[in-house]
């Protein structure tokens, strides 16, 4: 991953302190063109500057659109209203229910939107190290760090015993019951070999003295920079400014 954008330069806690701020923000905004129009297109363009952009773009079409275009058609149709927008059999979309929707799904594109532009500017070990500054046990970071990696880690095997599979002249792409059927006999050594990568992770850390209540050491050091404090007390200063435009203005 490239570490020379500004984002990723900074250090982890200024950017969940900042990502806070924001989804905070789309939630009390109640207006979802703050979401469409404000948050959103300043994520992408974060995102194009990092160099990141195609990668995001795919993370995020593929975490939230499912969830996102069912939570949509959900509130539009069942939140009934006396004006009818939209009618097609007994499908109907209603005014108040397409308001609701709009606001409640910019919520979500804004709260998963700047989440996931976290971790792709963030390096896990990064993160980690920074939450045990912040008074987070190592046991709840490292529990925390490996339950981020055990989707990418499971999906990486099952390509690779996908791979093999096809090796041996079995069939793995077509319709999607061949699919299914060539999918199905890989879940038991999936499933045997994350237990065998958990056993050999525990015999790793046990032999490193990693359940020992003892002052923790790290090879790599970070710490918080100038920058970082200005970006801090940029964040707060807006969402300030914000709080006077909603409720005072």
């Amino acid at each position: 991953m490239n570490r020379k954008g500004v984002l990723s330069g900074l250090y982890p806690m200024t950017k969940l302190t900042v990502v806070f701020f924001v989804c905070l923000s789309a939630f009390i905004a109640g207006d979802f063109r703050f979401g469409y129009f404000v948050v959103f297109p300043c994520l992408l363009i974060l995102a194009l500057l990092e160099g990141q952009f195609v990668p995001y773009a795919k993370k995020l079409v593929s975490a939230i659109v499912i969830m996102f275009l069912f939570i949509f058609l959900i509130k539009a149709c069942l939140v009934p209203s006396e004006t009818v927008l939209w009618r097609w059999g007994i499908l109907k979309i209603y005014e108040q229910g397409l308001a609701d929707a709009l606001s409640l799904t910019s919520i979500i594109l804004v709260a998963g939107g700047t989440i996931l532009l976290f971790f792709e500017t963030t390096d896990i070990e990064d993160f980690m190290i920074s939450l045990q500054k912040v008074g987070i046990s190592h046991i709840g970071s490292y529990v925390f760090l490996s339950t981020l990696q055990m989707i990418p880690d499971f999906i990486k095997k099952s390509k690779t015993i996908m791979q093999a599979q096809r090796a041996r002249g079995i069939e793995t792409e077509g319709n999607l019951l061949v699919r299914l059927k060539a999918f199905l006999p890989t879940l038991t050594p999936l499933i045997i070999s994350s237990i065998a990568d958990i056993e050999d992770k525990v015999i790793t850390m046990e032999a490193r003295a990693f359940s020992v209540e003892v002052k923790k050491t790290h090879l790599k050091e970070i710490n918080m920079a100038s920058r970082d404090k200005i970006v801090i007390g940029l964040a707060i200063l807006g969402f300030v400014l914000f709080l006077i435009w909603r409720f005072i203005l």
